[in-house]
């Protein structure tokens, strides 16, 4: 029996698939990797013949990031199950590292760990990022976006991935913040501290899903208040709920306003704008504080 599967969906990137591919190879034993060509119109599918070792499923139409991880995940035969994206790599040996945890904690839904940030020629930007968090209930930290996790720094157990239900392809860019909260709220999750995959992290002009940061936090913001009706979260108390959804929309701001100062001194003036304008829109109060603009003034000074 196939003890772990990696999925990796693709669109239009076949020169770097492979060194996804490879990654994967390496970081564990008895897997299997699933690629899912999302309608790419370009050499990906050679590609991805020429990749010894995968299973190549290419879908005919697009169905993006959530519908192309969806069918990996219904074609895959391990008992855990990692999504890794193309342009991501998993670390030697850390599938095998999660697996022997989840093993040793059958009651867990998913284990989760450390990445370590790049730049976009795979270089390490010096920063990891890790959940910040014990093993345990982390429901209200996931619902939150208080605790950093990707399909890159998880492992998850198929039985309880499908009894949470599948990607939401009408939430692009954050449809594995939303599965993961699904996920924390039925089963603890374990945090570990090692780093198992390197992120490459996007530029505002990458092309990667996640280089509208402004845009994905603002679907965030609103898509917490429906994940506030989950079963766990409605049957707390109103105050509970308050404070999370104070909390996440000022740790929101803050991250906005921040994004925007790294990018001016790299002359990202359009993306800085539109991070401000987000933060001014979803709190205003916040977002005038002198201390909320403090490092964007001392970046505009710098600049001066």
């Amino acid at each position: 029996m196939v003890r772990t599967s990696v999925i990796i969906p693709t669109h239009r990137r076949p020169h770097l698939l492979p060194k996804a591919v490879e990654s994967a190879r390496d970081a564990g034993t008895n897997i299997e990797i699933i690629v899912v060509d999302d309608a790419s119109s370009d050499e990906t599918a050679t590609v991805c013949r020429r990749l010894e070792g995968i299973r190549h499923i290419r879908l005919e139409r697009n169905q993006g990031v959530a519908g192309a991880r969806n069918v990996g995940l219904l074609n895959c035969k391990g008992e855990y199950v990692c999504f890794l994206d193309d342009d991501d790599l998993r670390l030697p040996g850390s599938l095998d590292l999660q697996a022997r945890i989840l093993d040793d904690h059958p009651e867990a839904g998913f284990v989760c760990g450390a990445m370590i940030m790049a730049d976009q020629n795979y270089r390490p930007t010096g920063e990891t990022t890790h959940p910040g968090h014990p093993s345990g209930d982390v429901f209200w930290n996931i619902l939150g976006l208080d605790f950093p996790v990707m399909g890159l720094s998880t492992l998850i157990r198929k039985t309880c991935f499908l009894r949470a239900g599948l990607f939401n392809r009408q939430l692009r860019g954050i449809d594995d913040w939303d599965i993961f909260t699904r996920l924390a709220e039925l089963y603890p999750v374990l945090v570990i501290d090692q780093a198992v995959g390197i992120y490459r992290e996007p530029t505002w002009n990458s092309g990667q899903g996640s280089s509208a940061r402004a845009k994905q936090l603002s679907r965030a913001v609103s898509h917490q208040s429906k994940l506030l009706r989950l079963p766990r979260a409605a049957q707390a108390a109103p105050a509970q709920r308050r404070a999370v959804r104070r909390r996440m929309i000022n740790r929101v701001a803050d991250t906005l306003l921040g994004n925007a100062a790294r990018r001016i001194p790299s002359g990202e003036f359009r993306p800085a704008l539109a991070n401000i304008g987000v933060a001014l829109r979803l709190n205003p109060l916040r977002a005038l504080r002198p201390g909320g603009y403090k490092k964007l003034a001392e970046t505009l000074w710098l600049r001066i």
